[in-house]
C-alpha cells in the first residue's frame, strides 16, 4: 500500500464517510420537497373541489325553492297541513302527502287532475256537508283568479279557450313566452302582434299573472 495513503487512510475513510452522509442528506431533502409540493397540490385541489361541489349544491337549493309552491290542506284528510310541493303537481299528489282521504271524505267533489299553484287552499268536505250548506272550499284564497288563466303556465289549449283565440294565435302566446321570458303583468300581452286594446279588453278578465 503507498505510504501516503497508509498515512492518511484514517483521513480519507473520514472524508468518504462524510461524503456518503452528505448524499444521503441530498436525497432526503428533494423526496421530503417533493412530497410536501404533491401535498399542496393535493390540498388546493380538494379545496376548489370542495367550493364547486358547495356552489352546486347552493345553486340546486335556490333552483329547488324557485319551483316549490305552499298548498293548505284542510278537511277530511289524515294529516292536514301546509305542504310544499313542485309547481305544477297535480292535485293528487298533495293528498297523498297529506295521507290521503278519510272515510268520511266526500272526495267525489274533488278534482285530483288539477295542478296546485301557490298559496292555493284545498277544503276537502266531509259526505253531506256540502248539501247542508256548509262552506266548501277549493282553490287559491284569491278567488278572483279562480277560473282565470296564468299567462306563465298555460298550454296552448288553454290558451285556445280564452275568448277569440284560435290555435294560431294561441301558439303565439306560448311562443312570446319562450323568447321573451315569464309575463310580469297582464298588459304585456299587448306586445304580442295581434293583440290590440279590444282584444286585451276582450281577454283582461279571463287571464292573470303568477
Amino acid at each position: 500500500m503507498h505510504p501516503i495513503f497508509e498515512k492518511y487512510k484514517s483521513i480519507f475513510v473520514a472524508a468518504a464517510f462524510v461524503v456518503i452522509i452528505f448524499v444521503f442528506y441530498l436525497l432526503e431533502f428533494s423526496d421530503s420537497e417533493s412530497g410536501e409540493g404533491d401535498l399542496t397540490a393535493m390540498s388546493i385541489e380538494t379545496e376548489e373541489r370542495n367550493t364547486v361541489d358547495v356552489d352546486a349544491a347552493e345553486k340546486q337549493a335556490v333552483e329547488e325553492q324557485a319551483d316549490s309552491v305552499y298548498v293548505d290542506v284542510k278537511g277530511e284528510v289524515k294529516v292536514p297541513g301546509l305542504y310544499e310541493v313542485k309547481k305544477g303537481e297535480r292535485l293528487k299528489f298533495v293528498i297523498d302527502k297529506a295521507g290521503g282521504f278519510t272515510r268520511e271524505a266526500d272526495s267525489n267533489l274533488i278534482n285530483l287532475a288539477i295542478k296546485v299553484t301557490d298559496e292555493m287552499m284545498i277544503y276537502v268536505p266531509k259526505i253531506g256537508e256540502v248539501s247542508a250548506g256548509e262552506p266548501f272550499i277549493l282553490g287559491n284564497q284569491n278567488s278572483s283568479n279562480e277560473s282565470k288563466i296564468n299567462l306563465n303556465e298555460a298550454s296552448e289549449e288553454e290558451f285556445e279557450s280564452l275568448p277569440g283565440i284560435g290555435p294560431a294565435k294561441a301558439a303565439t302566446f306560448v311562443q312570446y313566452r319562450e323568447e321573451n321570458g315569464p309575463f310580469t303583468k297582464i298588459e304585456d300581452i299587448k306586445n304580442i302582434s295581434g293583440i290590440g286594446d279590444k282584444t286585451f279588453e276582450k281577454l283582461k278578465e279571463h287571464i292573470f299573472v303568477q
